[in-house]
């Protein structure tokens, strides 16, 4: 699971002058002609349960590394018409949680919260981020400690289909091996310092089958890579567990030398 909290917690030590309180606009992301995006179609509902990780990340910034150990929790709940993904992580840092509402069927998203933790000497950078997803139309705002609430407004190129954080549909895809799709993705957490880079694609492919052994037990799975459309450093690895179709562990990279990687340690199904 690629960590939301990184890019973050790199944003803390930026000047506050890319913080100005003004309307966040995106221009929308395009493919090459002859290239093509895709609203990928769910082989399966999701697994509702809760599972929990443990991850270690490397941070870089002006030549410092810092390593960061971190637990996360990933419950998915049905919601009746919705499905309901809270991810909540916990460092000494401090805490953030993110709860996103998808779609049934098409799994499509359809509203994000996230709430990040308050460094108190960089009131500059938000605590809180809620958007809407209405077609190819992304609305909301950012909040503030200490200065007035940020709007966002911007338009799409597609609706979102979000897999990468915290992964969980991943799993729903008809996964088998040479499957690949490229699809549109929104990285919220990306909006309060470089908005331009909130609106991305991906491509995933399944690369072939692994049998791998981490602290929850051993299980069969679907290697799968993550790589980003604009050709940028961002790539992640996510190994899906067959029988489960969730995730139990991922390694990723960033344009900004971060690394992380990711096991699963527990899991509580509620309905399979």
């Amino acid at each position: 699971m690629r960590s939301r909290v990184i890019f973050l917690v790199l944003a803390m030590c930026l000047p506050t002058g890319l913080f100005a309180q003004k309307e966040v606009t995106v221009a929308p992301k395009t493919l090459a002609q002859g290239s093509s995006v895709d609203l990928p179609k769910p082989a399966v509902d999701p697994t509702a349960g809760t599972w929990k990780y443990n991850q270690t990340s490397v941070i870089q910034f002006r030549k410092v590394r810092r390593t960061i150990h971190s637990t996360s929790s990933v419950t998915v709940k049905d919601d009746g018409g919705v499905w309901t993904v809270t991810w909540a992580w916990k460092s000494d840092l401090g805490p953030v949680t993110d709860v996103s509402t998808y779609e049934k069927g098409t799994l499509v998203l359809r509203k994000e919260l996230l709430d990040h933790f308050l460094h108190k000497d960089q009131p500059w950078k938000p605590v809180a981020i809620d958007v809407d997803f209405n077609g190819n139309k992304v609305t909301g705002v950012m909040k503030y400690v200490s200065l007035p609430d940020k709007p966002v407004a911007i338009d799409l190129g597609g609706p979102v289909f979000d897999v990468v954080s915290p992964d969980m549909m991943i799993g729903c895809l008809p996964l088998a091996d040479g499957y690949s799709t490229t699809f549109r993705y929104f990285q919220v957490d990306r909006l309060p310092i470089k908005p331009q880079a909130s609106d991305e694609l991906i491509r995933l492919e399944v690369v072939g089958t692994e049998r791998v052994t981490v602290p929850a037990g051993t299980f069969d799975t679907y290697k799968v890579e993550l790589t980003w459309v604009d050709g940028g450093l961002n790539k992640e690895t996510v190994w899906i567990a067959k029988d489960l179709r969730v995730p139990v562990r991922a390694s990723g990279a960033d344009e900004f030398g971060n690394v992380s990687k990711t096991e699963l340690i527990q899991s509580e199904i509620t309905s399979h």
